[in-house]
Parts: structure tokens; C-alpha cells; sequence
């Protein structure tokens, strides 16, 4: 390496998203580009003529109204202006930060109250949920709009408030402004360097996590998400997460690619009575988990999946094979409180050794399952599945969702099941041998709880039969319950050669074409 890649790694380096136990080095000093705040303070309702000047944290809270003030005197900002703001946290926050901009920058850290605070402005970046004891950094380049003073709250709508160090605190915590923003870290490659160690690598900076397969992924990926997105390339081998899990949490854009699923490999095993899902997520949008296989091993746990997206949007997985799992394969979850679940694709992925079903689509919208071979689930080979009673969004249906080309073999249960839930159709599928592990379930079953609706599901091209010696699938198509309405039933569907038969209609209004 030539003196002159040295200097400009270790200048890149020393502005880069810090975590503290997740680097093998400590927090770098400030550097040119590293601004810090030239005044900050907190303003609280409950305290409206208090001032906070020379406090060493910074509150936000959203109730009672807590807002965090900083003023930076930008310079360096140059023909593209951008700026990351990083703020060291103290405590954490299920929502995280909102960040916006004020307009007027003549107010005094040391007088500065809620009573006399200047009006704050839009939202412009967000920072999702925040851990404590870390940094965090969210781009804010809306704001820069050259070389003068700027303001910036940062609020809430939790009403469980949080800490950030202020200027007043420790040296090394101190909140800065990056400008320019540095270099998107994108890609990042994860490769195996001992026996329980791991390295994630950008091939933009130079930068390296080297630790635990938990905290070098979710480092990495921090990092590239505050800039926007980017990916995580794990390498061909085996990727042992042991008893841990990858918390991922309010990533937009973020790639998780393999090399293949044939040559990466991420397995964790636990025994333990809380989730354990080797891919956890929370909030996730707009991202890719790709060409690589997942082992969620341990004793069965209804809710412990091999992938899972609560709040998962407009995300894409695709060419994953799943070899065992403590609950299901890969869910998308859509039913607590301000959830969405909508815009997801799976294709041409792999589902075997699961607990329960392969693929559950919970209260979600406008979701696609195509291309999957799904093989000896514990459950059903897909759901697509209302809330439960008590959920935080009490029966939200799953509606227009598309499972397509799909084929289904042995599921436990029924090889494909539709709970509540209005527009869905179930085209073109190969489904043989279901209900191997429960008795008297079917190749498809459209049904519904008492007062859920379920109307105008469309089952279409699909072969619903059972092939083994002693059957066990009951119809190729149930139709449960009359709560089901205007079922279109296509005529290019085979039901035939089941257990029980091709077709039981309790169905109310079924259309027949």
C-alpha cells in the first residue's frame, strides 16, 4: 500500500459511522471536514423558562415536549453541498430521532428556553430505532446549502425520551457534522477470519469491522444505510451466528447477497424462549436478501423463523433456500400497531425443515410468491393469513396477494391456506401430498373467522393432488365456511385423485368459469 492509499484511508476512516465494541480500534479524532457544534441545548415544555445551555446531554422526548437545538458555522462545503450529522446516543429509542431544519440561527445556547425557541420546520431524515451506547449517524445534505451557520432540532414522537451527549460532555461524544458527507461505504464483503471471527470489509474506504458475524453484519449495514442504502456480500463458506441473531432494524435499501445458495451458508441454533431468527428485522424497506441458504436449528418455537420482516416493505427475496427453521421459513408481518406489510416478492426460493409454514404472508397487501419449491414443512407450504383477534390491528385481512408457480410437496398442513382475506389469487401451482403431520387438511383451503372478510379469492390453473400410496390430502380445494364469498373458481384447475375428493364448496356465491 503507497503512503498517499494510507493517508486518504485514515482520513476517510477517522469520519465513518463509529459502534464502539464493533471495531477492533478506538473512536477516531475529529478531523478536517469534522465540525463541531458551536452551541447546543435541550427546551422542555414542563420547564418552558428553563434553560439547559450547559447541560453534558441532550434530551428529546415527546412527551412531555423535549427538543434538542444545534448550531454548526459550516464551511468546506463545496459545488455539491452534503453534511452527515453524528451524534453519540446515550440511551435508546424504539422510534429514534426526527431531524429538522430551523430558519433562524440567532439564538444564544446559554438564554436559549422553550418559551423563546425559534419555530422548528419540516421533518427532513429520520433515524429509525437507536440503540444506547453508540453513535449514530443520519444524513441531513437537505440542509446544506453552502458555507454559513445552520440549525437543527431533533425531536420525537416517542413518549419515552432518550439522551444524546451534548458539547458539554465527554470530548470523545461530542455531537459533529461531517462535510462533505463522506463516500457511501457500498459494498461491504463479509468473509471468515478465525474461528469465531469475522471481518466486514468496504471496498470504498477501507473501512473494517472485525468481530463477532453479529456485530460486523449489523455495523456494516448501519453503515451503508445511512447513506442510502447499499450491500452486504457475504462470501462463499459457512457464516455461524452460534446462539445469536442479526437484529436488523429501519434499513431502507440494504442488499444481503450470498454467493449462492449452493455456497453460503448462515446458520444459527438456540434453544432459547425469545425470537431467534438468524434474519430479525424491524422496519425494513426497499431491501434484497439474495442467492444464499439459512439454518435456523433448535426445538420448535412458533414464532422463532428463518426470515422475518415485521413492518417489511417493498423488500425482495430471492434465491434463498431455507433448510430448517424453529418456526416458519420466511414471514412478512403486518399486524401490530402501524405495521404495513405490502409490495414483498419471494421468488425461486427453497423451503424445507420447517416447524410450521413455509411461507406466511400475516396482514399484508399486495404481496407475490412465485417460483418456490417448498418440501416437508411442519405447517402450511404457504399462508396467507388475518391477525389474530388481539392483535395491536385486531382480523386485518391479507388481501391482493398473488402466490404463483409454486410447488408444494408434503406440507404438514394444508399446502396452501387462506385465512380471511379479499382479492387473492392462487394461480398456477403444483401442490401433491399434503396434510402429512395433521390429518384432514387440504391442497388449497379458502376459510375465514365469523365476521372476517373473505371474498373474491381466485384459485386458478393449479394441480391439487396426492400421489402417495396412502393418501392423505382431503379435497384439492376446500372451501370452508360460507363467511367465504364469490371464491372464482377457474376451470384449468386438476383437484382430482385426493383423499376425499376434488372440490367441497361451503363457499357462498362461488363462481365457477
Amino acid at each position: 500500500m503507497t503512503r498517499e492509499h494510507r493517508t486518504v484511508l485514515c482520513r476517510v476512516a477517522a469520519v465513518l459511522l463509529l459502534a464502539g465494541a464493533a471495531l477492533t480500534r478506538p473512536a477516531a479524532p475529529a478531523a478536517a471536514g469534522t465540525l463541531p457544534p458551536m452551541a447546543d441545548a435541550t427546551v422542555d415544555a414542563g420547564h418552558p423558562l428553563r434553560n439547559y445551555g450547559d447541560a453534558v446531554s441532550l434530551r428529546v422526548d415527546g412527551s412531555p415536549h423535549q427538543v434538542a437545538y444545534l448550531r454548526f458555522e459550516v464551511t468546506g462545503t463545496g459545488d455539491e453541498p452534503s453534511a452527515v450529522l453524528r451524534l453519540y446516543v446515550e440511551t435508546a429509542s424504539s422510534t429514534g430521532l426526527y431531524v429538522h431544519g430551523v430558519s433562524d440561527d440567532d439564538w444564544r445556547e446559554d438564554t436559549l428556553t422553550y418559551h423563546n425557541a425559534p419555530p422548528i420546520g419540516p421533518v427532513v431524515a429520520s433515524s429509525g430505532p437507536i440503540a444506547a451506547d453508540t453513535w449514530l449517524s443520519v444524513d441531513v445534505s437537505s440542509l446544506i446549502t453552502g458555507d454559513r451557520p445552520v440549525t437543527l432540532a431533533l425531536t420525537t414522537t416517542n413518549d419515552t425520551g432518550f439522551r444524546l451527549a451534548s458539547r458539554d460532555g465527554t470530548e470523545s461524544r461530542r455531537p459533529q457534522l461531517i462535510v462533505p458527507a463522506p463516500p457511501n461505504p457500498s459494498p461491504y464483503t463479509i468473509s471468515r477470519v478465525g474461528a469465531v471471527t469475522y471481518s466486514a470489509v468496504s471496498e470504498v474506504t477501507g473501512q473494517t469491522w472485525t468481530g463477532s458475524l453479529k456485530t460486523v453484519v449489523e455495523s456494516a449495514a448501519a453503515d451503508v444505510n445511512r447513506l442510502g442504502g447499499g450491500t452486504i456480500a457475504f462470501t462463499a463458506g459457512t457464516f455461524d451466528l452460534g446462539a445469536e441473531f442479526f437484529k436488523l432494524e429501519g434499513l431502507r435499501n440494504v442488499t444481503f447477497a450470498g454467493a449462492g445458495m449452493d455456497l453460503t451458508l448462515i446458520r444459527n441454533s438456540s434453544s432459547a424462549a425469545a425470537d431467534t431468527e438468524p434474519f430479525n428485522t424491524k422496519g425494513m424497506d426497499g431491501g434484497v436478501v439474495r442467492d444464499l441458504t439459512v439454518s435456523a436449528g433448535g426445538p420448535p418455537r412458533t414464532t422463532s423463523d428463518a426470515l422475518d420482516f415485521d413492518d417489511g416493505n417493498n423488500m425482495l427475496v430471492e434465491r434463498v433456500r431455507v433448510t430448517a427453521s424453529r418456526g416458519r421459513g420466511i414471514i412478512f408481518d403486518g399486524k401490530n400497531q402501524s405495521w404495513t406489510s405490502m409490495g414483498n416478492t419471494v421468488r425461486d426460493c427453497q423451503i424445507s425443515g420447517t416447524a410450521s409454514d413455509g411461507i406466511e404472508l400475516l396482514a399484508t397487501g399486495g404481496d407475490t410468491v412465485t417460483g418456490c419449491v417448498i418440501t416437508g414443512v411442519g405447517g402450511h407450504g404457504v399462508q396467507i393469513n388475518r391477525s389474530s383477534p388481539t392483535a395491536d390491528q385486531p382480523n386485518k385481512t391479507a388481501d391482493d396477494n398473488v402466490v404463483s408457480d409454486n410447488r408444494i410437496d408434503q406440507a404438514g398442513q394444508d399446502g396452501i391456506n387462506v385465512d380471511g382475506g379479499n382479492d387473492n389469487h392462487i394461480v398456477d401451482n403444483h401442490i401433491t401430498s399434503s396434510s402429512d403431520d395433521v390429518s384432514g387438511r387440504d391442497g388449497i383451503r379458502i376459510t375465514t373467522a365469523t365476521s372476517v372478510p373473505c371474498s373474491d379469492n381466485v384459485v386458478s390453473g393449479n394441480v391439487a393432488t396426492d400421489t402417495q400410496a396412502v393418501k392423505t390430502q382431503r379435497y384439492g380445494l376446500n372451501i370452508t365456511t360460507p363467511g367465504c364469498v364469490a371464491t372464482v373458481v377457474g376451470p384449468d384447475n386438476n383437484l382430482t385423485g385426493n383423499l376425499s375428493g376434488a372440490i367441497r364448496d361451503a363457499g357462498t356465491g362461488t363462481i365457477y368459469r
